[in-house]
């Protein structure tokens, strides 16, 4: 049989394995955002270097110039975007932290009912086996048995 309250535990614990995973899959696409902003940023570290390179080896036109600059600054810019993704991501994450905390709490706290229930239940049982057992031995005892003189 099962009680409202072992229903109720039996969500909240989808909930805080659902929680659990959305903080997974948050977590997840933070580490992508930061791989993605890793290799932007040594790309932009080997362009400037071969810039660089350029610049004292052979020299350069201004077009080409401009358009090294130019791919740098939209270097630049993706950087900015991929840090201000990475910055949404990780409240996103925070967000998600505290919602799974929560469902764990929630879940938790059914938990610690249940246990409660199961114990007051056993206690029960315990009582009662006690009381049957005191009740059967205060019978024997009152009716003659094969050994006593009457």
């Amino acid at each position: 049989m099962t009680s409202s309250l072992d229903l109720l535990a039996e969500l909240a614990h989808k909930a805080r394995d659902g929680a659990a995973r959305t903080l997974a899959q948050q977590r997840q696409a933070l580490r992508q955002l930061a791989g993605q902003l890793k290799t932007l940023q040594q790309y932009q570290q080997e362009y400037r270097q071969s810039l660089q390179s350029t610049l004292h080896k052979e020299g350069m036109s201004p077009a080409s110039l401009a358009n090294y600059r130019a791919f740098l600054a939209s270097l630049d810019t993706a950087m900015d975007r991929a840090r201000n993704s990475m910055a949404r991501q990780q409240a996103e994450i925070d967000k998600s932290q505290q919602a799974w905390q929560a469902e764990w709490r929630k879940a938790h706290a059914y938990e610690a009912l249940l246990q409660r229930r199961a114990s007051q239940q056993q206690h029960l049982a315990n009582r009662r086996e006690q009381r049957q057992s005191d009740e059967m031995g205060a019978r024997m005892r009152q009716q003659p048995g094969p050994f006593t003189r009457t």
